[in-house]
């Protein structure tokens, strides 16, 4: 989206809707959470996203209008773990900015390729035995906490329930529940989940 005003959509929102699902990244959702409380809707229609619509990046540029934004994600810069913190502190005295779920990223994804490489003893030029690498790591000691890869290739790992909240003066994402060790097939068995179509408009069905 580039619109500039985001009203005309905001008009069309149902007054007994149960909540509303914002999926935003970058300058949008400094638009869409400041017009959702302009609009009124903040304290009627409970706002709910993506997890980069509060995201520690855009934290800092936006103000009351973001507290109780409640969002799902694999990392909060108040994680409270010992590898996070050490993290947030090394990150912030570097970058002189909050750690957030992009600078988490790159640095658990540089510390899954350098534990691949010791797996391999160096030698990443044996493609087979790099790649069988990769996907073998496991590393319990990540900012964003413990993770390993599934069968397929994908993250296991913790999804975090965040609220943002206005603690010391400083608006933050406050982890309110935690799933723990989620993989991409949630609770359904890998076989079970891979017989069904793939996501569209049209599956899986809305239930009203």
């Amino acid at each position: 989206m580039t619109a500039q005003d985001l009203s005309p959509y905001l008009s069309q929102i149902s007054k007994d809707t149960d909540a509303v699902y914002a999926a935003f990244s970058g300058r949008l959702t400094l638009q869409f959470v400041k017009q959702y409380k302009e609009f009124g809707l903040k304290d009627k229609i409970p706002l709910i996203g993506n997890g980069t619509l509060t995201d520690e990046h855009a934290l800092p540029s936006m103000g009351d209008e973001a507290i109780g934004v409640i969002t799902p994600l694999i990392y909060s810069e108040v994680l409270d773990n010992a590898a996070n913190k050490k993290f947030v502190k090394g990150f912030r005295a570097k970058a002189k900015k909050a750690a957030s779920y992009y600078s988490e990223g790159a640095y658990t994804g540089i510390r899954w390729i350098a534990e691949a490489i010791k797996m391999v003893k160096g030698d990443v030029e044996n493609k087979p035995n790099m790649l069988a690498a990769l996907k073998n790591v496991e590393l319990k000691d990540l900012p964003r906490g413990p993770m390993k890869l599934d069968h397929y290739g994908n993250p296991i790992q913790n999804i975090y329930i965040r609220k943002v909240e206005k603690v010391g003066g400083a608006l933050q994402n406050t982890v309110i529940f935690t799933y723990p060790n989620v993989s991409q097939f949630w609770k359904s068995k890998p076989e079970d989940f891979l017989k069904q179509p793939v996501y569209s408009r049209e599956f899986p069905p809305l239930k009203s």
